[in-house]
């Protein structure tokens, strides 16, 4: 195990040379490939004590300092980076730097997509110091087209909600045709997303599909019905798919809360188990020959009885801490097949809670939710809060990591909190 001493403080290092120094100084001398994580927020924090527990040297970058694994006991070395978005290639540059004072090829664990992408137009470069753990750009872009993926989806008899394609329908039969109000989305979530802002449109009547198809002219654009009835009927197959092709570990899970109410991401998530959707994920990752971490979601359909595929990240994300504590250590399945040592594991957890208290606090105080707010109840709500509850997993509390907890209460009288799409 890392020594207490080889850990960090509470912040970052600032300078570069002063994290090459540090990496010198306690990551080098454990003897073992480090984990570089960015950015180090909730999902950097789960990946960071996945693999810190386990006596791996954790590198932490983020271009925020207020990042929650910054403060974990579990990162050796943190570091303040450029923002990948505002400066790909100084991030990249800093990452070569950083390669270059290791004295073994560490592991890069991105934890947003544009940290995934940018590692990816990078690839060539970045892999004389790194070990990439998932599927280069020929099969993740491939994977991320929506078009691609419905298309394979149907092949493969996987059921995905009612689609039409339209750069290949003439408009008035498709206006004519869909049904309102229905979903419209860009096949490639990234550029639409630069451009608009937004993920995806709610149409409303065949007016409003002929303004919106104006707008997104240059786009590629996906039509679906809207399916589901609530936010709790979003599952999503989480897995990591070895080099050699196969699973080494499935887990579902499946949202039940999301702060803000209406547009937020997860704080409230389920685990589950439902062989038939962890079968069709994998399906779809393998037809695609992708390797890595993913989450595969889906929406169930009450009328059809069918779980529906929606989409395809390629990276770890917010709640993965639920299927590191049931037994699936994503993470560390990675680095196991990056350095060599692959291994495969089952679910040994079942009947457990993710929660991201932060947000599911104000859920609460705000009186608002899906109706599943119960799920807690006011008995164990004391333990949640104290990271002592057997059942629920906090995305930050925990008693044995204190710091990013602490850390999180600070960030409460921020007035320009961390933001994570995540």
């Amino acid at each position: 195990m890392i020594e207490e001493s080889q850990r960090i403080s509470t912040g970052p290092l600032t300078c570069v040379a002063d994290v090459l120094d540090a990496v010198r100084e306690r990551v080098n001398p454990v003897g073992r490939p480090a984990a570089i994580v960015f950015n180090s927020h909730i999902t950097g924090l789960a990946v960071a004590r996945s693999l810190g527990r386990r006596g791996i040297p954790i590198i932490a970058l983020d271009r925020d300092p207020t990042g929650y694994a910054i403060a974990s006991k579990y990162t050796t070395v943190a570091g303040l980076c450029p923002n990948v978005l505002a400066d790909e290639d100084a991030f990249i540059n800093y990452l070569l730097e950083l390669g270059a004072a290791l004295d073994q090829r560490g592991v890069l664990f991105p934890t947003n997509d544009e940290w995934v992408l940018a590692v990816n137009r990078h690839r060539s470069e970045l892999e004389r110091f790194y070990r990439v753990p998932f599927s280069g750009p020929d099969i993740v872009e491939p994977v991320l087209d929506k078009i691609r993926l419905y298309r394979t989806a149907v092949e493969l008899d996987i059921p995905i909600p009612n689609t039409w394609y339209p750069g290949e329908t003439d408009v008035a039969d498709l206006a004519a045709s869909l049904p309102y109000p229905c979903i419209l989305k860009p096949a490639e979530q990234r550029s639409f997303y630069d451009e608009f802002g937004d993920k995806a449109w709610v149409v409303e009547s065949p007016d409003v599909l002929q303004s919106e198809l104006s707008r997104a002219a240059g786009h590629q654009l996906v039509a679906q019905e809207i399916v589901g009835q609530g936010l709790t009927d979003f599952y999503s197959v989480c897995s990591y798919i070895g080099e050699d092709g196969e699973a080494h570990g499935v887990f579902v899970g499946r949202k039940l809360e999301q702060y803000p109410a209406n547009f937020g991401t997860g704080c409230l998530v389920s685990a589950e188990r439902i062989p038939e959707i962890a079968e069709q994920g994998v399906a779809i990752l393998k037809a695609f020959g992708y390797h890595g971490i993913s989450e595969v979601e889906f929406i169930y359909d009450e009328r059809t009885g069918q779980h529906k595929l929606l989409d395809i990240n390629t990276r770890v994300w917010k709640w993965i801490g639920l299927p590191i504590a049931a037994g699936i250590d994503l993470p560390w399945l990675a680095y196991a097949d990056a350095t060599g040592v692959p291994e495969t594991t089952t679910q040994t957890h079942g009947d457990l809670l993710w929660i991201y208290a932060k947000d599911y606090t104000a859920l609460r105080l705000e009186g608002l939710g899906g109706g599943t707010t119960a799920v807690v109840s006011e008995s164990t709500w004391v333990d949640v809060l104290t990271g002592s509850h057997e059942r629920v997993i906090d995305a930050v509390i925990d008693l044995d990591d204190p710091r990013p907890a602490a850390r999180m209460i600070q960030g409460l009288f921020n007035p320009s909190p961390y933001f994570c799409a995540c």
